[in-house]
C-alpha cells in the first residue's frame, strides 16, 4: 500500500473513531514457492496468493470486520465508508487494549536470502540428498519437501503503523524402508523464521536417518500400561502443545469450551514445570514481532512454577474476561477471523542433564518422535501419537524398540507427575488447526522431562 493510500485509510479511521471505541485496518500479503521431491518425481509449484484488506470496527459490544482483496485506492476508501455506513453504535461494555502510538518496522534477519538462489540451484540441493537417501541400505523411496514463504503484514491505527516481513522456511526429509516383509519410515524436520540457512541437514543426519528407519523395522508393539517415560524436547513439545495450549487458548472461555479456566491461578503441575508461549522466540517457527491484531509480540508464562497464571488472549477475549492482553490474537489469512492462538508453546529447561535422567528411570520408555496430537478442551484429556519409543531397563536405554506409540493421560495428572526437567532445549516446527481449520505456523518444544503416563 502506498504512502498515500496508508494516510487516506489513517484519516478514515479518525473519523471513525469520533463515533466507534476502536478501529484498525490490516493488509496482508505472501508470496513464496515450494519443492517437493521423491524416488521418482519432481513438482515445483508457487504458494497461493493471500493479498488483502480488513477493516476491524468495534462497535462498544463486539468486532465487525469487512475483508476485501482489491486494494486499489478508490475501492479501498469507498469499501472502508461503506463498510463504517452500516455498523450501529452499542453501549460500550467492554474496554479494548489500546495500540502503542508511532509506527514500528520489523524484519526477519536471514543470513542466506533464498531469492539469492534460483530454483535449479534449490532442486540441485535437494537432488543431492535425494541420491544420498536412495543409495541407503533396503531404502525404496523418500519424500523431500522444502518451502519458504515471505508474509508481509501491515496494521494501521489512527496512532500509527506497524509493520512486519517474515520469512517461514520448512524443509522435511523422509526415508521409507523395507525388508521386503516390513515397511517403517523415518523423518527429519528443520526450519523457523529466517533464510535458507534453516534448511541446512548434513550427510551425517541423513546416514543416521536411514540407519535409525532400520532399526525400526525389528520394532514392536508395547503391552498397554501406565509407565515411567522420559520424553524427548519433540514430545515435551507436542505435550504443552496439546495440554497445555489449545486448552489455555481463551477465545474458548467465551463458549465455556475450556476446563482450565477453573484452573485459573490454581496449583496444576509439578513445582518444576514451566511453560512459556513465545513469540518473540529466535528463529522460532510460530514467532512474530507483532500479532494480527496490532500488538506486540511479548513472552507469556502459562504456568509458572506448577501453577496456571496467564491464558493466551486475543483483544476480544481480554477484553470480556478482563485478562491481560498477551497478543495471541493470529488469523490464517485476511478471509478469516481472529482467534486467540499459540505461537512458540514450550516446556522452559530446568537443571538436570538428559543422561541423569535416563539413569533415574529402573524401567520405562524413552519417546522420541511425535506424529500427532489431540486435547479435549473441556474433558481435559490429551493424547499424543509417537513414532517410536526405546526400553528403559536400569538406567539404561536397551535395543528393544517400540513402534508406534500413544499417550493418554488427564491433564493435571500428567503434569503433576513431571519429576524431572531436562537442562538441554530445543523446539521443531509445525502447524497447527483450530478444530480442523484456521491453520498457522507454530513451534513446540522444551527440554526433556521425566513423568508418568499410560502407554500403548
Amino acid at each position: 500500500m502506498d504512502t498515500e493510500l496508508r494516510a487516506l485509510v489513517q484519516g478514515i479511521l479518525k473519523d471513525a473513531e469520533k463515533k466507534f471505541p476502536y478501529t484498525m485496518a490490516s493488509i496482508f500479503s505472501n508470496r513464496g514457492s515450494e519443492i517437493n521431491l521423491d524416488k521418482k518425481d519432481e513438482r515445483v509449484s508457487s504458494t497461493r496468493s493471500k493479498l488483502g484488506f480488513v477493516l476491524s470496527i468495534f462497535n462498544g459490544e463486539y468486532f465487525e470486520e469487512f475483508a476485501t482483496d482489491k486494494l486499489e485506492k478508490d475501492h479501498i476508501v469507498k469499501f472502508c465508508r461503506s463498510a463504517i455506513d452500516k455498523i450501529t453504535v452499542k453501549d460500550t461494555k467492554y474496554e479494548i487494549a489500546s495500540d502503542s502510538p508511532g509506527s514500528k518496522y520489523f524484519k526477519t534477519e536471514e543470513k542466506i536470502n533464498p531469492d539469492s538462489l534460483s530454483i535449479n540451484e534449490k532442486i540441485d540441493i535437494f537432488r543431492q540428498r535425494r541420491a544420498r537417501i536412495l543409495a541407503g541400505k533396503n531404502v525404496i523411496n523418500c519424500r523431500i519437501v522444502y518451502s519458504d514463504e515471505l508474509s508481509n503484514k501491515e496494521i494501521i491505527s489512527s496512532r500509527g503503523i506497524m509493520t512486519e516481513e517474515i520469512r517461514h522456511i520448512a524443509h522435511h526429509l523422509m526415508v521409507y524402508v523395507s525388508d521386503g516383509n516390513v515397511l517403517k519410515y523415518d523423518y527429519i524436520s528443520v526450519g523457523g523464521t529466517g533464510g535458507f540457512e534453516l534448511s541446512r541437514i548434513s550427510d551425517n543426519e541423513i546416514d543416521e536417518l536411514i540407519a535409525n528407519a532400520n532399526r525400526l523395522l525389528d520394532s514392536q508393539n508395547i503391552n498397554p500400561d501406565v509407565y515411567d517415560i522420559i520424553a524427548t524436547p519433540e514430545i515435551s513439545g507436542l505435550i504443552a502443545h496439546e495440554a497445555f495450549g489449545h486448552g489455555v487458548e481463551t477465545d474458548m472461555y467465551l463458549k465455556d469450551r475450556a476446563r482450565s479456566r477453573e484452573y485459573l491461578g490454581k496449583v496444576i503441575a509439578s513445582p518444576l514445570v514451566n511453560i512459556v508461549d513465545d513469540p518473540t522466540l529466535h528463529q522460532g517457527y510460530g514467532s512474530y514481532f507483532i500479532d494480527d491484531e496490532g500488538l506486540q509480540a511479548q513472552p507469556t508464562y502459562i504456568i509458572k512454577k506448577g501453577r496456571f497464571v496467564q491464558g493466551l488472549t486475543n483483544r476480544y477475549a481480554s477484553s470480556v474476561l478482563k485478562l491481560p492482553a498477551t497478543a495471541n490474537g493470529r488469523r490464517e489469512s485476511f478471509a478469516r477471523k481472529v482467534y486467540a492462538r499459540m505461537s512458540n508453546t514450550f516446556f522452559e529447561p530446568g537443571t538436570t542433564k538428559p543422561s541423569e535422567i535416563i539413569e533415574s528411570v529402573e524401567h520405562g520408555i524413552y519417546l522420541i518422535k511425535g506424529l500427532s496430537g489431540m486435547e479435549d478442551p473441556k474433558g481435559w484429556g490429551i493424547q499424543v501419537l509417537v513414532l517410536y519409543g526405546k526400553e528403559i531397563r536400569n538406567g539404561k536405554l536397551t535395543e528393544r524398540i517400540f513402534s508406534p506409540l500413544g499417550i493418554t493421560g488427564f491433564v493435571p495428572e500428567l503434569l503433576s507427575n513431571i519429576s524431572m526437567v531436562g537442562n538441554d532445549f530445543k523446539v521443531d516446527l509445525g502447524i497447527c488447526g483450530k478444530g480442523y481449520k484456521e491453520y498457522i505456523p507454530v513451534s513446540s518444544g522444551g527440554p526433556h522431562i521425566r513423568t508418568r503416563a499410560r502407554v500403548g
